[in-house]
């Protein structure tokens, strides 16, 4: 008896050891996958935890009833020694499913050319689906089942020695489970295919299958030491499908809508950043970088501005999660309860009494998963981004850093200034010097609709008023000075380039003429030691017939641009809507013919594109151009302060017939905000939840009040 008992103790031992000791292999290969790819602690930890889950599966729960006996009958460190094999087997062989995934996703889907995320993102769409229809099968609600495993191993496994056999037991019956429509399958092969890092897919997959293989270790040392829990997994096999099937309806559905709104959606929802939150993903992987001098930082998160998988809103995502995960609530309810009109009198006494309590509970679930899915999460999210990148923002002022993309394009630092009140550096002002019936005049009252008028900018350095050679200026993107011009009702633009004047030092000149009249404010913007200079001019009138104000703010994202020629293109700008002043977010501009297909754009002044982003008060100017460019053209765009603010996004079609120096414009209307904000407003939210509480106080109330009903035996008494 001792010696038995001992047998057990060190069976127990080793049982905890290899538990540390697989906790340790995923510590390890989380560092090793920190150092070589760049990936998160959270995808290790989800892979191994989704792996403990599969046991559960009905297509993978006959597993258990092939390493229990197996491991059974053979004395305690025998059966132990059987059982290892086995899960060494199931291990290996779902290892291989790792490196398979991400060889495809380098060679196969790399060689077709097809975009990785888009692949993925359907693959998890595709899945999703899959597991939510699974799910809502396992808990009733639709007949969709899937099959398990019946069959026997092969011969030739049955004929081998104990420890043989079970390992290749192993292998044979790894393959199980992995087309099972577990949630996190086609999740963790799809981030391994994205990477394309053979090492990455194994790590990360062996992982999952350490996962897998522990509680069927656990399942067959309860066997050898005296517990068959397979009995008790049996008796209770209806209410383990049951929870499962309520869990994967959550995973399930968090998977479709990932695949349905990308992986913006997943950053925008809030999720990722508490989840991260909550693993200390960000200090603790900083930790590992700086013990271990694994290189790196960790990663943190903007403002995301894309588009679900159709083109649909970031912020729709949210809502549909929540409608995919509470609309089965009230179906099971409503199911139960016509499943309750069948029992007998006295069980339909109960459930009447029970169902008000239940269906307020389900009403009461829903309304929490929404207010934190749909408005408290993703709140938290905008808060904390916009803070990090106001310091950031911040930081780089203080250093005056320059910023690059990822194209190789640097942005020069920019000063801005108002012209007339600069007193040190260089400076340009802008003086009116010949228009019709004005000889080398000064005053802006000669500036007329429709007739040309000669414009000046004086480039000097204060406070010496010392004119600047032009030789002293810097090109920048193909011209020496760049002036901007917009009507108060930012329904005309303009963007010319002065020449330098031949008799005067630092004279810049051109001829304009004023198409419309009205108040016109000017920046003029040159480049000296790599710095680019922008000036404020003073107001100047331009005196004719016509309207002088015909503002009209149209907030879409689309508008329709016409040339010369006749074509007429279709612009689109994505972004968030509104912008949040401060927070540096991507602003990307699409042109398409009106039939849809792509426009291929030639450079205008060195790059496909210039954006101008101007206040509609006219005290913010950002003159930018694009970080990179191909299907889109894309900017790195920051409103400093709140408003409305009209954007000129100026571009030149390949082959078009306009002068070199000119170009088409689409302008926007944006709106930017102090704070981010939600489609559900906090108002909102107080109303319902007002309202809720009012109804559930009537009701308690009317309960209360109601008299309560005699038995009729008590009357007779």
């Amino acid at each position: 008896m001792a010696i038995r008992e001992s047998a057990k103790f060190i069976l127990v031992a080793v049982l905890v050891g290899l538990i540390a000791l697989a906790l340790f292999g995923v510590g390890y290969v989380i560092v090793a996958g920190a150092g070589q790819n760049s990936v998160g602690l959270g995808w290790y930890i989800f892979s191994f935890v989704m792996g403990l889950t599969m046991i559960v599966l009905p297509c993978t729960l006959p597993l258990a009833f092939v390493i229990v006996p197996l491991s059974m009958g053979k004395g305690p460190l025998k059966g132990l020694g059987v059982a290892l094999a086995f899960g060494l087997g199931v291990s290996l062989m779902l290892s291989v499913y790792g490196i398979a995934a991400a060889f495809l996703g380098k060679v196969a889907i790399g060689s077709l050319g097809a975009p990785l995320e888009l692949v993925k993102n359907w693959l998890y769409f595709g899945a999703g689906i899959f597991a939510y229809l699974f799910a809502l099968g396992e808990i009733g609600l639709i007949n969709f089942h899937m099959p398990t495993y019946r069959g026997a191993a092969p011969a030739f496994i049955q004929k081998q020695q104990d420890f043989i056999k079970a390992f290749l037991l192993g292998l044979f019956l790894g393959n199980v489970g992995v087309g099972c429509p577990h949630p996190a399958t086609p999740l963790i092969l799809g981030r391994i295919a994205v990477s394309g890092n053979v090492f990455y897919g194994w790590t990360l997959f062996l992982t999952h299958a350490i996962g897998r293989v522990i509680p069927l270790l656990i399942l067959a040392v309860l066997a050898i030491l005296g517990t068959n829990a397979l009995s008790w997994l049996v008796s209770r096999k209806e209410k383990i499908e049951k929870a499962t099937g309520w869990m994967m309806v959550l995973v399930a559905a968090f998977i479709l809508i990932l695949g349905l709104f990308t992986h913006d959606w997943w950053v925008f929802s809030g999720q990722h950043t508490l989840l991260e939150s909550i693993t200390q993903e960000e200090g603790f992987l900083g930790f590992l970088i700086k013990q271990f001098n694994l290189g790196g930082i960790p990663h943190t998160h903007g403002i995301p501005t894309g588009t679900g998988l159709f083109g649909q809103p970031l912020w729709l995502g949210n809502w549909a999660l929540v409608l995919l995960w509470v609309w089965p609530f009230f179906w099971y309810y409503q199911k139960k309860k016509a499943q309750a009109e069948k029992l007998p009198p006295e069980e339909q006494k109960i459930e009447t009494r029970v169902r008000p309590l239940r269906l307020w509970f389900l009403i009461t679930l829903s309304l929490l998963l929404a207010v934190l899915f749909i408005n408290v999460l993703p709140q938290r999210f905008l808060n904390q981004a916009m803070t990090h990148t106001h310091e950031e923002s911040m930081t780089d002022t203080h250093t005056g850093a320059m910023t690059s993309n990822g194209s190789g394009h640097t942005h020069n630092p920019t000063a801005y200034h108002d012209a007339l009140a600069t007193t040190d550096g260089p400076v340009s002002i802008m003086k009116v010097l010949a228009g019709t019936g004005c000889a080398a005049c000064e005053a802006t009252s000669s500036l007329r609709v429709g007739e040309p008028a000669e414009l000046g900018f004086f480039v000097s350095q204060k406070p010496a008023n010392s004119p600047i050679p032009i030789s002293q200026l810097e090109y920048n993107h193909g011209k020496l000075m760049h002036v901007i011009g917009v009507r108060s009702d930012m329904a005309e633009f303009f963007h010319i380039h002065p020449a330098a004047a031949a008799t005067t030092t630092g004279l810049m000149t051109i001829t304009h003429t004023f198409l419309k009249p009205g108040r016109y404010k000017i920046w003029s913007e040159i480049q000296q030691d790599g710095v680019d200079h922008v000036f404020g001019e003073p107001v100047i009138e331009v005196r004719g017939a016509g309207p002088t104000d015909e503002k009209n703010v149209n907030l879409s994202r689309t508008v329709l641009v016409a040339d010369s020629d006749g074509r007429t293109y279709q612009v689109g700008m994505l972004g968030i809507d509104p912008f949040v002043k401060n927070i540096s977010t991507t602003l990307q501009i699409e042109v398409h013919t009106v039939a849809g297909a792509d426009v291929e754009l030639e450079n205008y002044l060195t790059v496909p594109m210039h954006l101008t982003m101007i206040k509609d008060d006219w005290s913010q100017f950002v003159h930018t151009h694009p970080d990179s460019y191909g299907h889109t053209v894309n900017f790195t765009a920051t409103f400093p302060e709140s408003g409305l603010y009209r954007v000129f996004a100026q571009f030149r079609p390949t082959g078009i017939h306009l002068p070199p120096d000119e170009a088409l414009a689409a302008v926007f209307w944006v709106r930017v905000v102090d704070k981010p904000t939600l489609p559900i407003s906090p108002w909102w939210l107080n109303l319902i939840g007002s309202l809720i509480l009012i109804v559930a106080l009537a009701r308690a109330v009317k309960r209360y009040l109601e008299p309560k009903r005699i038995k009729p035996d008590k009357v007779h008494e």
